[in-house]
């Protein structure tokens, strides 16, 4: 056999060997796109799952009502698809209950209950069904679909509350009027002066509305919420520590109404104080998520600048919901100052307004994924 020959056979017998390998090689390629593909398949799920629950979470929260929470949940898993797959969720995915911890550094634990604070969804409706997402390469077999079940649990964690509002002379007028004095607010009587009731119509008896819707919230939520009360104008001052009997922190606000002062406003300094009242061991619970509702109606004139502050209170983990009361407020401090916290800012202009945005920050209160 010449070496021409023999150059022949070798190229023939890697032809066939490549030949036999080939398929084999595309199989095993094809294998490893597929396991790729339901890596991500999974997390895409995850996540379709955790926005199920989160939706499902916030409305039983607010309504306590197991087939409007189904409702968001298929809502929500209608907006994340996987790959244009929507993943199924029926009556029997969703399961109702408590989630608790002992300590914030805890994990929470999910024990189903008639009522509770908790929405625990699992795939079951994907993971049986008879059709699921399509893998890349269907080399299994017809009938082999990707169809994961993951586990997403939504809890309304107990939350302590620190309510932190203006009390400085501004809050004697009315919303619709300019606060400078003199001349005194227009709705007050013959005579009035600083130290004396409150006048009618003042943005004080506003924010006593509002705080009382807030409290209206609170008491239709499942779990236990605490609250303080700190009030500022040039001083700041903890009126009310953490507590479950919200009248306690009405009947502070009254005593203000009875004689009201003047005063600067020092928003830095209110926001300090509410945030120690959240740090108080004597009241403040361990497992409890934080946040502070301020409010203000004016600009910030003295003491503590309220972006210092703000990262005192986002350094703690605290969420802060700024709320600003009438055109005078600064609107664009209290938007940095919520942004840095993690929460929203609100304006409102009327007493209307007010109740609204109060309302508006009780149904968002942090509702936590939790598995």
């Amino acid at each position: 056999m010449t070496e021409l020959q023999r150059v022949q056979n070798r190229h023939g017998v890697t032809m066939v060997l490549i030949v036999i390998l080939l398929p084999a090689l595309f199989a095993l390629a094809a294998f490893a796109i597929n396991v790729s593909q339901m890596e991500s398949v999974g997390t895409e799920v995850q996540i379709a799952a955790d926005a199920a629950a989160r939706a499902a979470g916030k409305v039983y929260a607010i309504t306590g009502d197991e087939s409007l929470a189904l409702q968001a949940a298929q809502e929500a898993a209608a907006k994340n698809p996987v790959g244009g797959f929507v993943v199924p969720i029926a009556s029997t995915d969703l399961e109702f209950g408590i989630s608790d911890r002992a300590s914030s550094g805890d994990a929470y634990s999910f024990v189903p209950a008639a009522q509770g604070n908790a929405v625990r969804l699992t795939t079951r409706t994907l993971a049986t069904s008879s059709s699921g997402i399509k893998p890349v390469f269907p080399f299994f077999g017809s009938s082999f679909d990707i169809r994961p079940e993951r586990v997403a649990v939504s809890t309304q964690g107990v939350i302590d509350i620190a309510l932190v509002v203006d009390r400085s002379g501004s809050m004697a007028y009315s919303s619709w009027e300019t606060a400078a004095y003199p001349p005194k607010p227009h709705s007050a009587p013959y005579g009035w002066d600083f130290g004396d009731t409150v006048p009618n119509h003042a943005r004080w008896l506003d924010l006593l509305g509002s705080v009382q819707t807030f409290i209206g919230e609170l008491n239709t939520t499942p779990t236990k919420e605490l609250m303080s009360l700190t009030m500022y104008n040039h001083n700041a001052a903890t009126a009310q520590p953490l507590t479950d009997e919200y009248q306690l922190v009405v009947d502070q606000l009254g005593l203000v109404s009875q004689g009201f002062d003047a005063g600067g406003t020092n928003i830095g300094g209110g926001m300090q104080s509410g945030l120690n009242s959240l740090r108080d061991p004597a009241f403040a619970r361990p497992e409890a998520s934080k946040v502070i509702l301020l409010m203000t109606d004016g600009v910030h004139n003295y003491g503590t600048n309220p972006l210092w502050a703000a990262d005192s209170v986002a350094d703690a983990g605290v969420t802060l919901f700024a709320v600003t009361f009438s055109n005078e407020a600064d609107q664009v401090l209290m938007q940095q100052v919520a942004e840095k916290c993690g929460g929203e800012h609100f304006h409102a202009i009327n007493a209307t307004q007010l109740q609204d945005a109060f309302r508006q920050i009780a149904r968002r209160l942090p509702t936590l994924l939790t598995q």
